[in-house]
């Protein structure tokens, strides 16, 4: 990590909300907290680079799978390779491009982080709310923490693996006070400026109470948007998002608390979404998710202290199996291609492709042939088959008047309605033959 980048990821983690989990907050101070002049604390390492050249993936029935892996930040430029950091920006850029592939019929977004930053990621979970108006997007939650859980809530159905966990719905901010190590160095601090809150989380003085005050509203208000988002994306109350006081909960127990739907594996989510977008393709769904009901929890008191409120939960997903896929049915599933090799995505979208040129052109030749190509245009436009084009240009030719054409002798042109009966010279002839 160069030197300067220091600085400039000190100032995005201290002193301002975040997302993120506890313990990878303690990790990552622990990592950058000597570099900037914090004395090492005795947190665990484990801030490892993570390999994000990893890029979207498509299966060969259509689903695409979108990682969400590492540290979560807004944007990450050069740092992003040594640090484990994953940009809200490019997984948007990926989940949009899977939203907007029509080679692509559902999509899976892995997800393994500890959350990070606020900025950035309810824009992300409105964008995530929105596509999955069109196509059903599930999430595998092989952790998904504070930020990354606020993602994974957005989607239709929740995948858990059985030691993986999901939650820490909550926000945290953290302000360094180095006034006594700068005075034991012998170092003090004169700081000019104009504004009275503008010094207020300077790392070389004590947090003042107005400052603390304004902070804590901030971080009050982002967990009021925090828990609306997931209360929404997940058809809970928010009295139950809040009661889990921003725990995380593991395999069926994050079930039970109605923070995730299912214990499985990536193959299970991969076999389950083959099944709905399957279903979907035969009843021609809007939008193909498994419904969910309200969840409702006890609030009398914090989680950890009432041991038995986890079993107050009631929840849909219990008292109707038949919502659910069986674990042993997806195992049976597992050597369907859902789960073989990916496809050719340039491949499928070129015979994709072809297939929209044969629809228009065989659309053309309907028009054509029922004497109405100046329809055609409107109907290659709106996407109508070819087959209910058809059915159409029957319907119209049916409803037309009968038509009649009454052919001029000698010059072939075509006898204008207004002309009489008297004037034609095919009836006159016809009256000389009858008078003789």
């Amino acid at each position: 990590m160069t030197q300067n980048m220091l600085p400039h990821l000190a100032s995005r983690i201290l002193g301002t909300p975040l997302m993120v989990d506890r313990a990878r907050l303690e990790t990552i101070l622990s990592v950058i907290g000597p570099r900037v002049g914090l004395e090492p604390t005795a947190m665990p390492s484990g801030f490892e680079p993570k390999d994000h050249s990893s890029d979207l993936m498509v299966t060969p029935n259509g689903i695409a799978v979108v990682p969400i892996h590492g540290t979560l930040v807004k944007r990450a430029g050069a740092i992003e390779a040594a640090s484990g950091l994953t940009s809200y920006a490019s997984v948007e850029e990926k989940l949009l491009d899977a939203a907007t592939d029509p080679a692509v019929r559902a999509i899976l977004m892995d997800i393994d982080s500890p959350g990070g930053e606020v900025g950035g990621v309810f824009d992300l979970a409105d964008m995530i709310s929105e596509a999955g108006q069109g196509k059903p997007i599930w999430a595998l939650a092989d952790d998904a923490f504070s930020a990354a859980y606020l993602i994974a809530s957005q989607a239709h159905r929740i995948i858990v693996p059985q030691t993986a966990g999901v939650g820490s719905i909550g926000v945290i901010a953290v302000h360094v006070d180095e006034s006594e190590k700068d005075a034991k160095e012998g170092r003090s601090y004169t700081t000019v400026f104009a504004g009275a809150r503008k010094n207020d989380f300077s790392t070389h003085a004590p947090l003042s109470l107005e400052a603390r005050t304004n902070l804590q509203l901030e971080v009050d208000r982002l967990y009021g948007m925090f828990v609306a988002a997931v209360a929404a994306g997940r058809k809970m109350h928010e009295s139950a998002v809040r009661a889990t006081e921003a725990g995380l909960f593991f395999g069926d127990k994050a079930i039970r608390v109605g923070l995730a739907d299912q214990v499985g594996t990536i193959r299970d989510a991969l076999a389950g979404l083959s099944i709905t977008i399957d279903a979907s393709k035969k009843t021609h769904s809007h939008r193909a998710a498994l419904p969910r009901e309200p969840v409702y929890m006890e609030e009398t008191m914090p989680m950890e202290e009432n041991p038995a409120a986890e079993t107050s939960v009631v929840t849909s997903r219990q008292s109707q199996p038949d919502l659910h896929v069986k674990s042993d049915i997806m195992s049976d599933l597992t050597d369907q291609s859902a789960v073989s090799n990916v496809v050719d995505l340039d491949k499928v979208r070129a015979e994709h492709g072809q297939q929209m040129r044969n629809e228009a052109q065989a659309i053309v030749d309907l028009c054509a042939l029922a004497g109405m190509p100046h329809l055609a245009g409107g109907y290659i436009a709106e996407g109508t088959a070819a087959e209910a084009v058809r059915k159409e240009l029957l319907a119209k030719r049916a409803d037309a008047e009968e038509i009649h054409s009454e052919v001029m002798p000698g010059d072939g042109t075509r006898m204008q309605p207004r002309q009489s009966l008297e004037t034609n010279p095919v009836v006159a002839s016809c009256r000389k033959l009858a008078g003789q």
